[in-house]
């Protein structure tokens, strides 16, 4: 026999509440911690300033090779 347990929980830890309903902005910052949430515009940033970065190395290293080109011919 199978059985399924009910357990009571405080309107606070359930989940599901963010997922149903406005919350104030405090019940809101837990829900966004509970289900692990992560605000990501800073790695979003340091990836852009990355790929900057790679874009500019190899502009700087076309620019080398055409130069040796040159130099050679």
């Amino acid at each position: 026999m199978r059985q399924v347990i009910f357990q009571w929980k405080v309107t606070k830890e359930i989940i599901a509440d963010g997922l149903t309903k406005a919350l104030p902005k405090q019940r809101f910052q837990s829900f966004v911690n509970m289900i692990g949430m992560v605000d990501i515009k800073e790695r979003l940033a340091d990836e852009k300033q990355l790929e900057d970065l790679r874009e500019s190395i190899r502009a700087r290293r076309k620019d080398s090779d055409e130069i040796m080109v040159q130099l050679t011919h």
